[in-house]
């Protein structure tokens, strides 16, 4: 018995030193968040093809407009590109297609829907030059060229607060179509959730599932 209760006394000690060490430690997770920088060794297309399940829809696509798989394929590429995942392209498509069925036209799918005004939207997605988040951190975000038709995005970096940090947490991109017009309140936005994937040819940001495909035009596009 007495054994026993000195070994009881003895776990008891080394349970309280443990409790008061952790006490007298900074959290380290409340404080020093760490945005992780993601490397693939291989071209920009490869990645996505290394994705299955995630950007099916996207490749899709790119394989249907002439040139752009060159284009992220090339080694002396320089692009930035926003992925768009299979979830932004089911919303676009859903709701172009209810759209279709309130006015008795049939369904359309990726592999239907009008080349030309398909590859207007994806080239948004597809920026010229290399653009990290450090890139995108100025007070007014940075104006985005458009590969092929010089289209103007804009991105801008956007950073979460983490407990007791202000700006602490994970780096976030605002995204926006500006739709041509110098007005915010005139332009379509979405943020990303993932960020800084850097491919041997170009930097990726993979966009919310929320997103859909098009910024707002796949429907008024595609309804022919």
């Amino acid at each position: 018995m007495k054994r026993n209760l000195n070994i009881r006394k003895s776990l008891l000690g080394m349970l309280t030193l443990v409790l008061f060490m952790a006490a007298c430690k900074k959290d380290d997770g409340a404080y020093a968040f760490e945005n992780q920088v993601n490397v693939y060794e291989g071209n920009a297309y490869a990645y996505l093809k290394s994705q299955p399940g995630t950007y099916d829809s996207l490749v899709k696509v790119i394989d249907r407009v002439e040139g752009l798989k060159d284009s992220l394929t090339a080694a002396n590429a320089k692009l930035t590109l926003f992925a768009a995942t299979n979830s932004s392209f089911v919303l676009a498509l859903h709701n172009l297609n209810n759209v279709r069925a309130s006015q008795n036209k049939g369904a359309l799918n990726l592999s239907t829907v009008n080349l030309g005004s398909l590859e207007v939207m994806l080239c948004k997605y597809i920026i010229k030059g290399h653009y990290n988040t450090d890139s995108l951190r100025l007070t007014d975000g940075v104006n985005l060229n458009a590969i092929k038709t010089n289209y103007e995005m804009h991105g801008m970096e956007v950073n979460s607060n983490a407990y007791g940090f202000v700006k602490g947490g994970p780096k976030t991109i605002l995204f926006s179509d500006t739709k041509g017009s110098q007005y915010i309140i005139e332009w379509q936005r979405t943020t990303t959730q993932a960020v800084n994937i850097y491919t041997n040819n170009a930097i990726v940001h993979v966009l919310s599932p929320s997103h859909e495909f098009g910024f707002s035009e796949f429907t008024s596009r595609l309804n022919q």
